[in-house]
Order: structure tokens, then C-alpha cells, then sequence
């Protein structure tokens, strides 16, 4: 799994609600340390104009990212959007058999690496009926499911 490479393949309005859905503090230090700048100028008149534009700039540096600290960030940020995304992860692990709370599990998620193709196409099949088709892509490659990129 590549994070990096996941949000650099997300769409802009998906990365947008994958940095909303972390906390403002993570934000504001994510924005500070990819030194990216709030301008001060009319700032009440255009906020989520503003904040569009930073999430925009953080998207674009964090496509070009090399480094274990942007690779780090990337993985946190998508971690923390898939919680939010509960009632995908537990449809998938029910779908599966998987023993879940509300999406959770409490052992390793060895048992996606033993999926055949076709049992990767079925889930796919079943998430994509409730779920946004690019949520799915990005939750099926975080985990490491095989064949993701192999199926459309």
C-alpha cells in the first residue's frame, strides 16, 4: 500500500472530505508544516473560498510527496477518513464473514490477502451498490486487498 499514491489518485472533492474529517488542530499543523499559508487579506468574506484553496495547495504537495513524514501524513489521513467511513468497512467485513463491531475488528487483516479475484470482483460488486465507487477503490487498496488494480 502505497498512501502517497492513494491521494494522489483521489478526486479533489474526496480529498477535501478526507482533510475535513480530521480534527481543525491536525489540520492547522498539516497546513504549517507543508507551509501552506492562510492570506490574512478580507478574511471574513471568503472563508471556505480560503479554505478550499489551502486544501487544494495541501492536495497538490502532497501528490508530489517522497518523504516518510508526507508518506506518514497520508497514511494517518486516509486511517482517519476510513473511520468515518464505518458502515462501509462493516458491510465489507460482513459481506466477507468477518467477525466486526461496527466495522472493527479486533485481529490482523491477514485474511484479505488470501482473496481470489473473483471474490475481490463480488465485493467490489457489493460495496460499489451503496458506496461511492472511488471510496471503495481507496479502502480496498489501503487494506491491501489483491487484484484491486487488476479489476474496474
Amino acid at each position: 500500500m502505497d498512501p502517497v499514491a492513494i491521494t494522489a489518485a483521489m478526486s479533489e472533492a474526496t480529498f477535501a472530505e478526507v482533510i475535513t474529517s480530521s480534527s481543525r488542530q491536525l489540520r492547522e499543523i498539516l497546513f504549517s508544516q507543508m507551509n501552506i499559508k492562510l492570506k490574512k487579506k478580507n478574511l471574513g468574506l471568503h472563508v471556505h473560498e480560503k479554505r478550499d484553496e489551502r486544501i487544494r495547495k495541501l492536495h497538490e504537495k502532497l501528490k508530489q510527496a517522497s518523504g516518510k513524514r508526507e508518506t506518514d501524513i497520508c497514511c494517518e489521513l486516509v486511517r482517519t477518513w476510513l473511520y468515518s467511513k464505518r458502515a462501509m468497512l462493516k458491510s465489507a467485513l460482513d459481506f466477507l464473514g468477518v467477525p466486526n463491531e461496527d466495522g472493527l475488528v479486533d485481529t490482523e487483516i491477514d485474511f484479505f490477502k488470501e482473496l481470489s479475484l473473483e471474490r475481490v470482483r463480488e465485493l467490489k460488486a457489493h460495496l460499489c451498490k451503496n458506496f461511492s465507487p472511488e471510496h471503495v477503490k481507496i479502502y480496498m487498496q489501503f487494506v491491501e486487498i489483491p487484484h484491486t488494480n487488476d479489476i474496474d
